[in-house]
This record gives C-alpha cells, sequence and structure tokens, in this order.
C-alpha cells in the first residue's frame, strides 16, 4: 500500500477506486464480476501497451522481446503483436500462440524436443541453445528438413541474483545455459564446419529474475559479449546480445530501480560491442496489469485474525506459496480496515494462503476482493489441483470487457479420460480384452447431476480462436 494507508491506489492508475467501487481500465469490478463470475482474471490491455512503450523508449534501438511465459493469454498477445513485439517463447505451445513476425521470435528453453525444433527451423525463428546435445539434435533437424536454422548459444554466468532461490537462473549450480569454456568450444566447432546446416547469430544470457540491482544485469551481459568477442575471432557473423529480462516489479509498496537505470548501465557495454541488444520483459510488462477478482465464501475467527476464505487459491495463483510472493489485496468496495486478515482459499493445503496480514474491512459471504499485481506467472501457472476448474480470463480494452477465454466445468477436467481406455501394445496376450472401464462424461454426469451454476453471459462453446479474440464472438460483457 501507498503512504501507509490501506487500499490507497494511484489516481489514475489501471486498478482504481471510482466512488468506493474499484474499477479497472475505468470500468467498475464489481459489474465485470457480476457479469463474468468468479474466480476470473482481468487483464487491462492499454496498461501493458503503456508498459511496453517505456520500455521501447528506454533500450531503443534494442528490441523488446515479450516472455510469452508470464501470461500466455491470446488477446494479449494479438495486442502486442499489434504494435509489433517481438516474442520470447519456452516451448512449441507456446511457439503455436505468440504469432507474430518470425524474425522477432526466440525460442529458449533448457530441453527441447524434436518434435519442437521442427516447427522453429521451419518458422525461422532464432533458437537458443542450451547444451552440446541440444546443438547437434538441431543439425539433425535441419538436415532433414533440408533447411537452416539460425541460433544463439545460451552461456551461464555463474551470477547470483534474484530475490529468491528460485529465481537465481544465473549461477553456476542452476541447469541453465552452457559454462563459458563450452560455449567459446562449441562456437570453434562450428566455425570449423562441424555444424554445417546452422547459422550462429549471438549469445543469450539470463541473471535472474526480480533483480535488485542493474549491476546484476549489466555482468550478465558482459559475460555474453566476453563470449560473443570470441565467436568473432573465429570468423563467425555474432551480432546481436540477448540479456534476457528479470527487470523487477514492486509488488508491496517498495521501491525497485527503474526500467531506465537498467537501460543505462547496459547502453555503453552494447554500444562498444557493435552489437544489437534484446531484452526479454515478462512481468514487467503484465503483472501490474492484472488482477485475480474473487467472492468471499466464508469470514471465521483465527488466532492470526479473521480468516477470509475465497473462491480461488494457490491453485490459481501459486506466487505466494511457491515463492511467498507478496500481492496487494483489496475490497472491490472500500469499507473501513477493521484489522489485520488473511486471504485463504479452498485447497487442502496449509500453504493456500494468498495474503496474511492484509488490512481488510468487514466482509461478508458475497463480498469481492481483488489481489492485484496478479497479470504475471498467474494464471499461465494455474492447475487443476484437487478437481477445481480453472477461472475465466477478461481483458478490458479501449473501455470495453472481452471474454477471452471462458471458466472451464467439471465436465471439462473429465473430458480428457473420456471414452474406453486404449491398450498399448505392450505385456497383452493376443486376443486379450481391455480389463479397465473409464468413466466418461456421460457417466460423471449420472453421478454429479449439476455442475457449477452457469454464468449468464459466459459462452459455452468450445476455446476461442485468436482470430475472433476482439471480436464480438469473443464473449463481449456488459
Amino acid at each position: 500500500m501507498h503512504n501507509g494507508q490501506p487500499f490507497r491506489l494511484e489516481d489514475g492508475g489501471t486498478f482504481s477506486f471510482r466512488h468506493g467501487v474499484l474499477h479497472a481500465g475505468g470500468l467498475a469490478v464489481d459489474e465485470l464480476a457480476g457479469a463474468a463470475g468468479t474466480p476470473l482474471y482481468l487483464y487491462v490491455l492499454d496498461a501493458v501497451e503503456v508498459a511496453y512503450r517505456r520500455l521501447e523508449r528506454a533500450f531503443r534501438p534494442g528490441r523488446i522481446l515479450y516472455s510469452v511465459k508470464a501470461n500466455g493469454n491470446l488477446a494479449l498477445l494479438r495486442r502486442l503483436v499489434a504494435i509489433e513485439a517481438g516474442f520470447d517463447v519456452v516451448s512449441g505451445g507456446e511457439l503455436l500462440r505468440a504469432g507474430g513476425r518470425p524474425d522477432r521470435i526466440v525460442f529458449a528453453g533448457v530441453g527441447k524436443t524434436a518434435a519442437e525444433l521442427a516447427p522453429a527451423v521451419r518458422c525461422g525463428v532464432v533458437l537458443h541453445v542450451e547444451s552440446a546435445d541440444e546443438l547437434a539434435a538441431l543439425q539433425a533437424v535441419a538436415a532433414g528438413l533440408r533447411g537452416r536454422a539460425r541460433f544463439g548459444l545460451r552461456v551461464n554466468p555463474d551470477v547470483e541474483a534474484g530475490l529468491h532461490p528460485y529465481l537465481r537462473t544465473g549461477h553456476h549450480q542452476t541447469k541453465f545455459g552452457l559454462p563459458v569454456r563450452t560455449a567459446v568450444e562449441l562456437y570453434r566447432r562450428v566455425a570449423a564446419g562441424g555444424f554445417p546446416d546452422l547459422d550462429p547469430v549471438g549469445v543469450h544470457v539470463h541473471a535472474g529474475s526480480q533483480l535488485a540491482d542493474p549491476g546484476d544485469l549489466a555482468a550478465g551481459a558482459r559475460v555474453a559479449l566476453g563470449v560473443l568477442e570470441a565467436g568473432r575471432r573465429f570468423g563467425l557473423p555474432l551480432d546481436r546480445v540477448d540479456v534476457g529480462g528479470g527487470l523487477p516489479v514492486d509488488y508491496d509498496g517498495g521501491t525497485v530501480p527503474s526500467a531506465e537505470e537498467f537501460a543505462a548501465v547496459l547502453a555503453p557495454l552494447v554500444a562498444g560491442a557493435r552489437a544489437e541488444l534484446e531484452v526479454e520483459p515478462g512481468r514487467f510488462l503484465v503483472a501490474r496489469a492484472g488482477a485475480l477478482v474473487a467472492k468471499v465464501l466464508a469470514v471465521k475467527p483465527s488466532p492470526g485474525g479473521r480468516a477470509v476464505v475465497v473462491d480461488t487459491g494457490m491453485h490459481h495463483l501459486i506466487r505466494p506459496a511457491l515463492y511467498q510472493a507478496r500481492h496487494r489485496v483489496v475490497p472491490v468496495r472500500l469499507g473501513r480496515p477493521t484489522g489485520p486478515g488473511w486471504l485463504v482459499g479452498p485447497i487442502c493445503e496449509s500453504a493456500d494462503v494468498l495474503a496474511s496480514g492484509v488490512p481488510l474491512p468487514d466482509l461478508a459471504t458475497g463480498d469481492l476482493v481483488a489481489v492485484l499485481d496478479a497479470g504475471a506467472y498467474g494464471m499461465a501457472m494455474a492447475s487443476n489441483y484437487n478437481g477445481q476448474p480453472r477461472p475465466a480470463e477478461v481483458v478490458v480494452t479501449d473501455g470495453e470487457a472481452l471474454m477471452t477465454r471462458r471458466r472451464e466445468t467439471w465436465e471439462d477436467l473429465l473430458a480428457w479420460e473420456s471414452g474406453p481406455a486404449r491398450r498399448l501394445p505392450v505385456g497383452v496376450p493376443a486376443g486379450g480384452h481391455a480389463s479397465v472401464a473409464v468413466y466418461g462424461a456421460p457417466e460423471a454426469k449420472r453421478l454429479m447431476p449439476s455442475s457449477p451454476p452457469p454464468d449468464p453471459a459466459q459462452p459455452r462453446a468450445g476455446p476461442p480462436r485468436a482470430g475472433d479474440l476482439l471480436g464480438d464472438s469473443s464473449g463481449r460483457l456488459g
């Protein structure tokens, strides 16, 4: 909270109170929840574009590659495509979602399969290679396709940075990247013709996430530039350095270095190297643009204060449980704070606490609360743990709300196991018969006659098509 005042939000910000009601992008959140139901992920796309433009100015003439793993909502990605953003993907699924121009996409990830490498080669995206085995696999795929593959080596800079152990991806004890000596040796082999169907373009590095010091990003960049210069001495045309992401977000009212401070420490390094800079922000673009809206199911006393039980939890937002992350929590309708409380979910885990010790007003069953700064690593990491459906996603853009992903149903959770089990040709006598019955949706419906009540405005068809997301067929609310 800002200035020590509970529920105080920036006037005119992405989320702000108007006449005592929380608004998102100018629309009342209680009305959005009434139309779409809860729990609900809500993203303000105009705020994403504002953040992107800020980074574009700060790192110019560098290239901004949005890290899709932070939030892969298709409407959000289409908005970024429209403003000519690039993308950083880490799987074949993310490559399929990203869209955009192949020359503005990089494909990272420590373990890529041949099934992922093949479409990446066909598309012409740059692959960030993390091992000698992967480089050999990429050569085999490119040769099999009679094509060429562009790649850069990801180097481990041995920099320990990041606010949580799980966010420290750049030190020597992590699984990520290649040791410097190994990377240099691989580039020597490439220069000697050992990988005839591969075209090297640069070096990739990632020091960590939620970096507290711009110097950590610069330290990683120096290591990458050293490998780049070594490759150039072998005669390789290396012209780009990708410094990864790590730009921090202020989650709890503190202070973090600005994007401009990070850009300032990188500028002289890259300018002297005659290399194109690439930056891969994720949370910086989308965290503050999103919120998770929930409904109160119960309020009960506890030794640590009131426990406010809501219809979402760690299965929809795992960051507090996994990273001990703190998120701002506000009521959707303002009330006077009456003391600290816990915001807890329905999951059978003691870790299912979204926030603790947060100031809350008197809340009753049916009231709404919003977990702010939830646009990054929220829905992207959501699960069906405890047999719980995942929430709907709504975007606010240009003053209107669109449901871009419908809420899952109990029937959806059974769909992958509908129909008879398929016998595998392993250890089965000739003429054997299936001995396991698998109950699909029809049988389940008889056991559970009523699913969660449908939301009145919720489309009941399958997942939305990317081309329809910003048109009338996407589920306009209101």
